[in-house]
């Protein structure tokens, strides 16, 4: 059975969570300048463990198959 996500949903995914590593650098810096970012720090972490969760389930091997 075919995915119904594609290469370019894979593509997506990788780039936002690349997005999501570097936004997770800036909120730190950010933090020591004493802004709080708990808020945005937990949108971020839940944002990772959604998107890691689909991309494991919809792409085990990593790799957009058909």
């Amino acid at each position: 059975m075919a995915s119904p996500l594609t290469k370019t949903d894979l593509d997506n995914i990788n780039a936002s969570l690349v997005g999501i590593a570097e936004a997770r650098k800036i909120a730190s810096r950010a933090k020591i300048a004493g802004i709080d970012v708990e808020g945005q720090m937990s949108q971020l972490d839940d944002a990772e463990t959604k998107l890691k969760g689909i991309k494991q389930g919809f792409f085990p091997s990593g790799r957009a198959t058909g």
